[in-house]
This record gives structure tokens, C-alpha cells and sequence, in this order.
């Protein structure tokens, strides 16, 4: 037997083996809540405020548009706007096209869940009509509720309404966009937003 026969002859030996499924894998026991998923906002570059109250909401991102803004122009999601109620914003139209957003300074869009071990956020395409908006304004306020924080992705995946697919897109952001190059130069706001701060709001949940 040459060397090729053997090498074939062990293969087939090989795939006739069977082996047991060794089962769902148990996920890590991170830990959650608004602390672990702030600090993890800050080490890819983003921030959280709050917790702030619901009925707060509103105040918050007042404060931290205007920061950001410096007098340009705040658009708001129509569900993100009726969170928050009357501010310095105006509701994206429902017919506009992704270049009326160049001019943006602050876009503020509700997010669903969120992921303490990550930083990242799930948006919804229910709760974000304009795909482009989050990317191609200038600085993007997420707004996330204190009990949709999830200590990692597994479980926050598995909190996502079932209806979460149904639309164009989901996408999960964590930070704000960053790149760099073969010099190790880290560079914000190359291919989407300078900055992201995500407003959490509500009570804290045991999570």
C-alpha cells in the first residue's frame, strides 16, 4: 500500500465514527445592567447618560443635542420624538431621500435592546424608516431603555420582539464609527457618525 492508500484509508476510517452532540453550550454568566454597559460604551469610544427617569427623557436629550449640535440641524425618528416629547428637533419626513441628511448635526433614534458585554444596540427597522440617517449624520443619540440592557448578546438577541426581522433591516451599533490604518492611527467619524451617546432611561431591572 503506497502512501496516498494509507492516507485515503484513514480518512474513511475516520468518517465513520460517530460522536454524541455534546449539547447546547452554556452561556457565560456576565454581568449586566446600566455600570458594565456604560463602561463598555466608553472603551469603544461612546457614552451613556442616565439612568434618568422617563418622564426626563426628554430634558436629557435637549442637553445633550444641544452639546453636540452647536446649532445645526436635530432630526428625530417619529417614535424617538414622541418619546420625548416637544425639543429643539423636528420629525424626519416619511418620503425623504438619504442625501437630505448631509446637513444633519444630531440624529436621535430609539433603540430596542441592549448588550452590557459589547456596547451594542439593537435598532429596529420598525423604529428607523430611514436606514441612512444614523450613518450619515454628524453625531447619533441612541435612547434605551434601563431593563432592555442584557448582560450579552445571546440573551439580548433572544429579547427581540418576534416581529424584530420582519422589516428591511436590523442593525446592531456599538460606538461610534471608527477606523484605522497599517500606522495604528485611529480615526473617528471616517464612515459614519463622530459620536454616539446612548440616553438610557427607566428603572433598573434585576438583570
Amino acid at each position: 500500500m503506497n502512501d496516498r492508500e494509507s492516507i485515503l484509508n484513514r480518512v474513511r476510517e475516520a468518517t465513520t465514527r460517530t460522536a454524541a452532540h455534546p449539547g447546547k453550550h452554556p452561556a457565560p454568566d456576565l454581568a449586566g445592567g446600566f455600570e458594565r454597559f456604560g463602561s463598555c460604551l466608553r472603551s469603544v469610544g461612546g457614552e451613556a447618560h442616565g439612568p434618568v427617569a422617563a418622564w426626563a427623557i426628554g430634558e436629557e436629550a435637549t442637553r445633550v443635542a444641544g452639546l453636540r449640535a452647536q446649532g445645526g440641524r436635530i432630526l428625530a425618528t417619529d417614535g424617538a420624538s414622541q418619546r420625548l416629547g416637544p425639543g429643539p428637533w423636528v420629525v424626519a419626513p416619511p418620503d425623504i431621500p438619504p442625501a437630505a441628511f448631509e446637513d444633519v448635526a444630531v440624529a436621535i433614534v430609539e433603540g430596542s435592546v441592549g448588550v452590557a458585554e459589547n456596547a451594542a444596540i439593537a435598532v429596529e427597522g420598525k423604529h428607523l424608516p430611514h436606514r441612512a440617517l444614523p450613518f450619515l449624520c454628524r453625531y447619533l443619540i441612541l435612547l434605551l431603555p434601563t431593563a432592555a440592557i442584557y448582560p450579552d448578546l445571546h440573551s439580548a438577541q433572544a429579547a427581540l420582539p418576534d416581529d424584530a426581522y420582519a422589516y428591511h433591516h436590523l442593525t446592531w451599533i456599538s460606538g461610534p464609527s471608527k477606523t484605522a490604518d497599517i500606522e495604528q492611527t485611529l480615526v473617528y467619524g471616517a464612515h459614519g457618525p463622530l459620536t454616539l451617546d446612548v440616553i438610557v432611561y427607566g428603572e433598573q431591572s434585576g438583570r
